[in-house]
């Protein structure tokens, strides 16, 4: 049996398994956008689960035992006014609430609310039971329940490489409402690897771009506008639509925003969980609870090499847990090369090393910045478009870099480039 869950991304309808199911190895690496004929996936809300007893490489088989009957839709079961053949078994149920109770999505309260829908529906289920026998026959540590049930994506999967350690630590403060920010250099992944986080958790990530911010009340809380009849209205930012919402919020290049954010930040991010307003008016709400369920991630790139960035204050930088992303190593940085481009090893190999060397100068001070993985890409999209390998090197690398009288850094990267 597989458990699975419609989403609309976009206009594009999709299918989705959820993750943390037993059987999750026999899906395939495609599990992430499951295919149906099934008229009945469109038949109720986006968002429904369905129980479905094959899934083959990303598609769900058409066939008479593998018809999907759905199981419930946010707080409410979905079982009126259907067909009695995709009524579910009681098996089915039973399956949903042995994946509940090992899931640490779903806490023994929100399992029990579900369990007494079903009982009135008609299905003989004691939920306390299964609670209970679950809780003294399992074993191991948060983590050891997080490796089961969110296994730390490969390149293969997603074309982007993320330390099991890490991944394993994001998926924890996410189930533990910890703030999280990701120090690193610019391309290193911290952006892409909140998106991917979001993904295997089925959480909404909603971006909010700090580097851009210039007046951080306009930005964060809201403007006064004249409407149509010329009174004053208060038109709130989409941010506070954000904090009130179940989900991650990604605070981008935190430490390009203006120092005055932080005060707006402080209660959102502390024990008072709240988002002050104090600027709307006086028929509007002053303030606005940050949902419970609402977590936060930052990203900032720390160093004197970074233009337009600001000390980060220190009261609100203890807001947040601080883990520090790095440049992969250099075989996990040329597979992934190979995988989202299709340059074939040797060239992806030989993109890295110029990479790393810059780097390696960059770190001794010998060269004022660095190629970064987003950087490479491009080289490598480029050598798949039909550039040579040096040109390619030359057009993205040699930008980066100012040109002066005499030994130019320009110079000394060139040479980097034609010793590889």
């Amino acid at each position: 049996m597989y458990l699975v869950q419609t989403s609309l991304e976009g206009t594009q309808f999709k299918i989705n398994y959820l993750n943390g199911q037993n059987n999750e190895a026999a899906v395939g690496s495609e599990n992430s956008n499951i295919t149906a004929s099934s008229p009945l996936f469109t038949k109720f809300p986006i968002g429904t689960v369905f129980i479905i007893n094959e899934i083959t490489w990303g598609e769900i088989v058409s066939s008479t035992k593998s018809v999907p009957r759905p199981l419930f839709y946010e707080k409410d079961i979905v079982l009126n006014s259907i067909d009695s053949s995709y009524r579910p078994s009681i098996d089915d149920v039973h399956y949903l609430f042995d994946y509940m109770i090992s899931s640490p999505l779903y806490d023994s309260k929100l399992i029990s609310e579900y369990g007494e829908l079903f009982k009135k529906a008609g299905y003989d289920i004691d939920i306390d039971d299964k609670i209970k026998n679950y809780t003294e026959d399992s074993s191991g540590s948060l983590r050891d329940q997080i490796i089961r049930k969110f296994p730390c994506p490969t390149a293969k999967d997603i074309g982007f490489h993320i330390d099991q350690d890490i991944w394993y630590l994001l998926i924890r403060n996410v189930l533990r409402g910890e703030n999280t920010m990701l120090i690193g250099p610019t391309g290193s992944g911290k952006t892409e690897i909140v998106s991917h986080i979001g993904a295997a958790l089925a959480k909404n990530v909603n971006y909010q771009d700090m580097g851009t911010v210039q007046d951080a009340q306009s930005a964060l809380l809201g403007v006064h506008r004249l409407n149509k009849d010329g009174h004053s209205k208060f038109d709130y930012a989409p941010f506070v639509s954000y904090v009130q919402q179940d989900g991650i919020i990604l605070l981008d290049e935190l430490n390009r925003a203006p120092l005055s954010a932080a005060n707006i930040l402080f209660p959102c991010l502390d024990r008072r969980r709240y988002l002050p307003l104090d600027i709307a008016s006086d028929s509007e709400e002053r303030h606005v609870n940050v949902s419970k369920d609402c977590i936060f991630f930052a990203t900032a790139n720390l160093g004197s090499e970074y233009t337009g960035t600001t000390q980060i204050d220190r009261a609100l930088l203890d807001r947040f847990m601080p883990v520090e992303l790095s440049y992969p190593n250099e075989e996990v940085e040329s597979n992934i090369l190979v995988i989202r481009t299709g340059i074939n090893a040797k060239t992806a190999n030989a993109i890295v090393k110029v990479s790393k060397t810059i780097r390696d100068h960059f770190k001794q001070q010998e060269l004022s910045n660095v190629v970064s993985v987003r950087h490479t890409l491009l080289i490598a999209n480029l050598i798949k478009d039909g550039f040579d390998t040096a040109g390619a090197l030359m057009k993205v690398i040699l930008p980066l870099f100012e040109e002066s009288d005499g030994v130019s850094e320009r110079t000394k990267v060139k040479s980097i480039i034609a010793a590889h």
